[in-house]
């Protein structure tokens, strides 16, 4: 940047009002009406279009031009980050120079404009957006006349007038463009308005008048950036790369792909009018999906880190139609063969379904999972077997090979049956005791058998 020089400034400068001399459409039609009463040899016309071309390229004249777009048309122009006509393209609201603020340090991991180590600057004003154009002219290494202004190069005021004076005056007003006027706030009934508390407390807010008044205004320079984003999938090398993942054998790359986009039109039918990006847009604003998730409710009990055992009540709703089974077959009438058909196809359904809620708990989870949950060890050798083979768990695989924990877990099992009756049925516990609670755990026992036998392997 220091090797910029005013004559670097000012040459960008007669390129800039050259071709918007060349691409002025008057400038164009007189010229064709030159080069046609040149042909027709029709000198009254030939004077008149000449003088009309003459007229026009004294208004693109270096002073000229200048002084009109720094004197005259300069406050018709606002460069800010976060546009009012954004939100409404008749609103006269204040902007937002989001460049020019201190930034949080805590984000929060929330994306905002502070995301952003630079964002855009936008310009709203539509008769003076040529202003804009001019000082985001290039000079050199990508540097912009108005990178030099923001940066207080010396050579910017020289470029800008061979009088001292009148460049002084240019360069300050440019400067002001930067800075946002909160002296004189001024609000539009255009734009969203609403009251937020300062306090947590709601009823001080009331009470106190403890808020403040809140104008959002548009984000144009977050969201042309998040426009580039997107389009980026329409890029040649976005494209190669999406044709190459139907192909074999070749190397895959990454690629961008963006679903779900809504598309909401900013400015009306003149999408200029509200700023420059949005113009650049044509009022289209991306909106990313913002769904709430879809949560899918498994059939299984989870596990929380506090509980102990999964022998609890969520699992025994779990198994609710094998309880129930069972629950009818304690108020049957007594018959001996009926009642011990209906116990095994009640014991059956609960232990189905309790080895496949360990089943699931063993595939699904990672090995390990169970070294900061708080169950009982045995319940953790039976339902994190993979824990065993990984590094620093010795003792575990030892455990777990000796095989001992399957008797503490036909224990567990008869325990959890056992309470389940109790609790069902308070007027008859003294019917579930010991020889009970035996024939629970044969249950069990018979059920890991069989599981073994069919190599499923749960146990």
């Amino acid at each position: 940047m220091d090797n910029v020089s005013w004559q670097d400034i000012r040459k960008v400068i007669l390129e800039f009002l050259q071709q918007r001399l060349a691409n002025n459409s008057n400038y164009k039609s007189e010229t064709a009406k030159l080069e046609k009463a040149k042909e027709a040899g029709d000198l009254v016309a030939v004077n008149e279009a000449q003088q009309k071309l003459d007229e026009l390229a004294k208004r693109f004249d270096f002073e000229t031009w200048m002084e009109d777009a720094a004197i005259r048309r300069i406050s018709w122009l606002l460069i800010a980050t976060h546009i009012a006509k954004g939100v409404h393209p008749s609103s006269k609201a204040c902007n937002a120079n989001y460049n020019t603020q201190i930034k949080p340090n805590n984000l929060n991991n929330l994306v905002s404009s502070a995301t952003v180590n630079t964002l855009p600057f936008d310009a709203s004003g539509a008769a003076a957006l040529d202003i804009f154009g001019l000082l985001n002219q290039v000079v050199k290494n990508d540097i912009t006349i108005l990178q030099l202004i923001i940066n207080n190069h010396p050579a910017v005021q020289e470029a800008l007038s061979d009088d001292k004076n009148k460049s002084a005056l240019y360069l300050e007003n440019f400067n002001q463009l930067l800075k946002d006027n909160w002296d004189d706030v001024q609000a539009s009934e255009l734009n969203k308005q609403f009251y937020w508390p300062n306090s947590e407390e709601t009823y001080l807010s009331q009470h106190e008048n403890n808020y403040r008044l809140l104008v959002p205004l548009h984000p144009s320079a977050l969201c042309h950036l998040v426009y580039q984003k997107v389009q980026t999938r329409f890029s040649e090398e976005n494209k190669y790369a999406r044709e190459l993942r139907r192909k074999r054998g070749v190397e895959h790359q990454p690629y961008f792909s963006f679903h779900d986009l809504a598309v909401v039109r900013l400015g009306g039918s003149n999408a200029q009018n509200a700023s420059q990006l949005i113009g650049s847009q044509m009022g289209r604003n991306f909106l990313l999906p913002s769904m709430p998730p879809k949560f899918e409710k498994s059939q299984f009990p989870s596990i929380s880190k506090q509980q102990e055992t999964i022998f609890n009540n969520a699992l025994q709703y779990f198994c609710r139609f094998g309880f129930k089974l069972l629950f009818d077959m304690v108020q049957a009438p007594k018959n001996i063969v009926e009642e011990r058909d209906d116990r095994k196809d009640a014991f059956s359904v609960i232990l189905s379904l309790l080895l496949k809620f360990a089943r699931h708990i063993q595939t699904t989870l990672p090995a390990g999972w169970s070294r900061d949950y708080s169950l009982n060890f045995n319940e953790k050798l039976w339902l994190d077997p993979q824990r065993a083979q990984l590094e620093n768990e010795e003792e575990f695989k030892k455990q777990y090979e000796q095989g001992d924990w399957q008797q503490s877990l036909e224990k567990r099992f008869a325990t959890w049956v056992q309470n389940a009756l109790k609790g069902k049925f308070k007027n008859f516990k003294q019917q579930f005791s010991d020889p009970e609670f035996s024939e629970w755990r044969r249950e069990f026992r018979s059920a890991v058998k069989a599981s073994q036998r069919k190599r499923e392997g749960i146990f």
